[in-house]
């Protein structure tokens, strides 16, 4: 049985292609093309059937090819590339066997997550979905702030692709400004980590971008996507890209910590002068205005009962009252 991307990765947007061709072709019956490409609308892809002829996309859909993403590969780079039609979540799967530098992309996840067991949300085509593992000599304690150290990674690799607007929010977002005090979530990150509290530590590192906008309907927060902000270059040469500066940075972690890329994440910083609510997990909320990090990532607040020092939590704009 042939999933449905499967199927629609036989189409295109200039051609009609018969189902009888694509049965030829996957070796399946016409049944089977029918029944899998009548669910295109479920990944929000829109189909044009013309009877008698076949099906073409009504958009075309920039696929990621194994092949392409190793092109755009540094010649020394350790990276394990896999790329899947679907999958529950990336994160998840890796996690089962966490290979050093083995990269993980999905074109769909059906359990895909983010912080806090919030759900994420992709668009088929339109959306970057991928965890790399990596491995650490150190334990858990020397790990602290690398969720940051892969926001200033991706955030400057966006940069140098035309995203000029690309923000970070502590501990682990990736916003876009769309105008003066407007800022939108464009992608986040999700570390999850497997080993001994004095190491060697297996770090699963999970990333997911909007390529093209996600439906607004599925979302609890304000979205954008990085397209109509400017990227110049597709889904592949993009993931190779991160990958390529992702070795260089989780490298330079590994011998120096967080505290050398400090200066850049405060730089990339969304709401540097604006009053901030830091929230902890247990929902209890402080209130102050933005004042660095520290050489392990935590949020100094200045409040007015003096700074403070954020460990975990989440941070949102305190909104003036109207």
């Amino acid at each position: 049985m042939h999933d449905t991307i499967s199927l629609l990765r036989e189409l295109n947007a200039h051609d009609f292609t018969s189902g009888a061709e694509i049965a030829q072709r996957l070796a399946i019956s016409r049944a089977s093309v029918s029944l899998g490409l009548s669910k295109a609308e479920t990944y929000g892809v829109h189909l044009v059937r013309r009877h008698g002829v076949g099906y073409r996309l009504e958009q075309p859909i920039d696929w990621l090819d194994q092949t392409l993403i190793e092109g755009y590969l540094q010649p020394d780079s350790i990276a394990k590339v896999v790329v899947s039609n679907t999958l529950g979540s990336t994160n998840r799967q890796l996690l089962l066997d966490p290979q050093h530098g083995k990269l993980l992309v999905t074109e769909w996840q059906d359990a895909g997550r983010g912080r806090l067991g919030r759900p994420w949300m992709g668009v088929l085509g339109g959306s970057l979905l991928f965890s790399l593992a990596w491995r650490f000599d150190g334990g858990s304690a020397q790990l602290a702030g690398l969720p940051l150290a892969v926001g200033v990674a991706v955030a400057s690799v966006l940069r140098q692709a035309g995203v000029t607007a690309i923000g970070l929010k502590w501990p682990n977002d990736l916003l876009l400004q769309l105008h003066a005090n407007e800022w939108a979530k464009v992608g986040g990150i999700l570390i999850e980590m497997q080993g001994d509290a004095l190491g060697p530590s297996h770090v699963v590192i999970g990333i997911g971008l909007n390529i093209a906008q996600p439906d607004a309907n599925q979302l609890d927060q304000a979205a954008a996507s990085l397209m109509s902000a400017g990227l110049n270059c597709g889904r592949n040469e993009l993931l190779a890209r991160l990958m390529n500066q992702l070795e260089i940075t989780l490298n330079q972690f590994s011998q120096t910590g967080f505290s050398a890329l400090r200066p850049q994440w405060e730089a990339l910083h969304t709401w540097p002068n604006e009053l901030l609510n830091a929230i902890a997990p247990n929902g209890q909320i402080k209130t102050g205005y933005f004042a660095g990090l520290s050489a392990d990532g935590s949020l100094r607040l200045n409040t007015p009962e003096g700074e403070s020092l954020i460990h975990t939590g989440d941070v949102s704009l305190r909104r003036a009252a109207t």
